[in-house]
């Protein structure tokens, strides 16, 4: 474990150092070869975790998101992953020193009024024509979506929404295959204090329901490569630790 936590460790400074860069994958590796060198060789170090698949809806999104192979975008075997380990009990995920910060947002984020609960059906239509309009005027460019394609979260039984008095300001939908799942759609549906916060708290709650459903693996859906900075600091405050995953090749 000493030596897992220490590649992990390494594996973060290295995709921070690249994000800090801010030129671009190929030009990092371009400028620093013996540093992307260093860094590819502690991913290879890393815990591998084999991914079977099912069958259903569940299977077909984690497969889809293990098959993208674009070199500098998504490639879970040669960048690795950041997976978070869904703990049998999820109030050990809040134990520790390094879980100060998220203890103190959850507190916050319930004196604050936010609550979360699952999504009926009837409701979702509704809620996800919301998420869609929230992406297509999204004030950052980055998160903005001028056409987006949800339409496959109807197939996931696993809708979960954050609300405050009744609003809803986050949707998370999460595909599920077994002891796997992926981050498919975690979203705040506007900016404020409350919308970071209902972050917090919506992580905590997946974690609940995944663990109560018998799944040990969360998977973002993105490889460390293209998350921002900012997204992987606060992954890591979360707990969510990198890995390689592997799966069956595909059938021809």
């Amino acid at each position: 474990m000493a030596g897992y936590e220490r590649y992990d460790e390494d594996v973060a400074a290295f995709w921070d150092r690249v994000g800090d860069a801010g030129s671009g994958r190929l030009r990092f590796a371009a400028r620093h070869p013996a540093a992307t060198w260093k860094g590819l060789r502690q991913v290879r170090r890393l815990p591998r975790l084999r991914y079977e698949p099912g069958t259903g809806a569940g299977a077909h999104a984690l497969l889809t998101t293990l098959r993208r192979r674009r070199l500098t975008r998504h490639d879970f075997a040669l960048f690795g992953a950041a997976v978070l380990t869904v703990p049998d009990d999820p109030a050990t995920l809040l134990e520790g020193r390094r879980q100060q910060t998220m203890r103190r947002m959850l507190r916050k984020a319930e004196q604050a009024g936010l609550t979360c609960r699952a999504v009926q059906p009837h409701e979702r239509v509704a809620l996800l024509k919301r998420a869609n309009a929230m992406e297509q005027r999204h004030r950052l460019d980055t998160y903005r979506v001028a056409q987006p394609d949800n339409d496959d979260l109807l197939d996931h039984p696993l809708w979960r929404v954050c609300e405050l008095h009744g609003r809803p300001v986050l949707l998370s939908v999460t595909p599920v295959d077994g002891a796997w799942s992926c981050l498919r759609y975690f979203r705040t549906l506007g900016a404020s204090e409350h919308h970071t916060l209902a972050r917090w708290l919506s992580t905590y709650d997946l974690v609940t329901e995944l663990s109560a459903r018998g799944v040990r693996h969360l998977l973002d859906t993105e490889a460390p490569a293209v998350q921002t900075n900012g997204v992987r600091h606060f992954q890591r405050m979360l707990g969510f630790r990198y890995v390689v995953v592997t799966r069956p090749m595909a059938r021809r």
